[in-house]
């Protein structure tokens, strides 16, 4: 029996842990929308403010309706893509009249209300008026510009001004509360500048804490990782404009991947047949919602689903992670034997591989490129003859067009049944698997599941309930695909702060191992130690 002098203890614990379990499960409606943006026929040449601003109008006409839709449908908050204002084709001097002087987040501004109190943010206006009539939170993305002088600042642009790809973020009265600068640029340089420091961006409402963030900004440690293990983000808003890149790595495979430890993850991405893009997406606590994956397809479409907003710090991101068993009954022998196997392929960009074609009905696969290595154990279910898998493994430094050390193990279908057509883009496969586990051997970094089904209909479903990811030992595990898998692939965006000490450290390089031979002899090592 309880003291009586502890009842009122109990009782306010009691309270707390029902607050807290609140405030970790509030539920919302999120809605995004792909839009199939408007490009101007001439958008390398001069405009007028009036201009810009008369073009934008176009874009602008679908965020009014949309907004007002997902409104209708019971969303609280609504996201538009990444050059859905704007439009794409811009140069650097063709943008200038389409961006604004856009305020820090900070300051207390509601552009409905006092249009006047800054010059030249029509655009703003725009946006916030729609979000104090529809009564809902809209994330939109722009262009602000900046004015600089070298002489105070080193970072600045040598023709004197800062351009930003630029997330806004209103609430559901009209007032600008979050301002974003993309800091990872992806083909857009010199059209714009990257942030010159990392902005850790979020806001908090009545229903849960948000980051924002752009496109590609999403596989690097800073902002979004940052965001995510320090911040204690869980819920991320993002605009995109992201390339469809068959078999891998799709939009819609990158948002689900991010989704796996506990995040909740809404993107609208850009609609565009000449860019090859396509896939928004809300991902995270039993949801998976996406739209089509066809270019083709110049019609918008809204997303509306509800999702749990998880608000507490102490909702560790590694919560689910499972305890898996890595290769530990191969011996040393095997593996070699099976890299020796592995033969050259070519992805996109002029990327390098290597890989290894799964034969049979199963089996185990190996192989390794530069200083990644990657094994799997696989048994297909259904075999379809006419169609080649194979294990591929990539480890490519990228500098243009845009700046990340990749590296990733893919268990992925070929174009054809020949092995010079394994980085070509295909869509659709009809074999099955009743067991795989992938497993990569990477330099420090973070590491993502980035998995997809066959298309059917242009969809892909991303299967997150369907297998076990550890991330700290970078494996995918499954006995549970029931549908033809296209992708399956474990992905690691090298870290910066290995990048730099891996750098300090080159001298000594000089005098170590070639590192796909320091791989091979960690690996043979783990593999006849029983690594678990």
């Amino acid at each position: 029996m309880v003291p009586y002098n502890n009842v009122g203890y109990f009782l306010r614990l009691g309270w707390l842990v029902l607050m807290a379990h609140i405030v970790q499960s509030v539920k919302v409606k999120v809605a995004v929308y792909e839009h199939a943006v408007i490009s101007h026929q001439n958008a390398n040449g001069s405009f007028t403010r009036a201009e810009a601003f008369e073009f934008m109008k176009n874009n602008l006409h679908f965020i009014d309706t949309i907004a007002d839709e997902a409104s209708k449908q019971g969303a609280r908050i609504v996201i538009f893509p990444e050059y859905g204002i704007t439009g794409f084709y811009h140069t650097r001097d063709s943008m200038i009249p389409f961006l604004e002087n856009i305020p820090d987040g900070s300051l207390v501004w509601n552009p409905c209300e006092e249009p006047e109190r800054f010059n030249n943010t029509k655009v703003l206006k725009v946006l916030s008026c729609r979000a104090k009539t529809s009564g809902i939170y809209i994330v939109a993305n722009m262009g602000d510009i900046k004015p600089c002088s070298k002489a105070t600042d080193k970072s600045c642009p040598v023709d004197g001004r800062y351009q930003f790809n630029t997330n806004v973020v209103f609430d559901d009265n009209g007032r600008l509360i979050a301002r974003y600068h993309k800091r990872n640029m992806f083909d857009e340089t010199p059209l714009f500048d990257p942030a010159p420091n990392n902005e850790f961006v979020f806001f908090t409402t009545d229903f849960g804490r948000f980051g924002t963030v752009v496109c590609f900004d999403l596989l690097h440690e800073n902002p979004t990782q940052t965001l995510i293990e320090q911040y204690g983000i869980r819920n991320l808003l993002v605009t995109s404009a992201w390339n469809v890149f068959y078999p891998f790595v799709l939009p819609v495979q990158m948002y689900a991947g991010i989704s796996i430890n506990n995040i909740t993850i809404a993107v609208s991405n850009a609609r565009s047949y000449d860019q090859k893009m396509a896939g928004s997406g809300i991902y995270g606590n039993e949801v998976e919602v996406s739209s089509n994956m066809d270019v083709e397809n110049s019609e918008g479409e809204l997303l509306v689903k509800e999702i749990d907003t998880f608000d507490n710090m102490d909702i560790t991101i590694n919560q689910k992670e499972p305890s898996l068993q890595g290769f530990g009954v191969i011996a040393a022998n095997d593996f070699a034997q099976y890299m020796n196997s592995s033969i050259s392929g070519l992805y996109i960009f002029g990327m390098n591989m290597s890989l290894v074609m799964l034969t049979g009905d199963s089996g185990w696969a190996f192989t390794c490129y530069e200083k990644v290595c990657c094994a799997v154990e696989y048994d297909f279910n259904v075999k379809n003859e006419t169609e080649l898998f194979v294990l591929s493994a990539l480890d490519y430094f990228m500098l243009s067009p845009g700046y990340i050390h990749m590296q990733f193990c893919a268990i992925h279908i070929c174009a054809t049944n020949e092995t010079a057509s394994c980085g070509r883009p295909v869509d659709k496969a009809s074999s099955t698997f009743s067991y795989v586990k992938l497993q990569g051997f990477f330099n420090p970094g973070v590491v993502f599941p980035f998995l997809s089904t066959s298309s059917d209909g242009q969809h892909h479903t991303m299967e997150l309930n369907k297998y076990n990811f550890s991330r700290s030992k970078a494996i995918i595990e499954s006995d549970a695909f029931d549908k033809p898998m296209l992708a399956i692939v474990v992905f690691n965006s090298v870290s910066a702060e290995y990048e730099q000490s891996n750098s300090d450290a080159s001298s000594e390089a000089e005098h170590s191992l070639p590192s796909k031979s320091f791989h091979f002899m960690c690996i043979s090592y783990v593999i006849s130690c029983c690594f678990i």
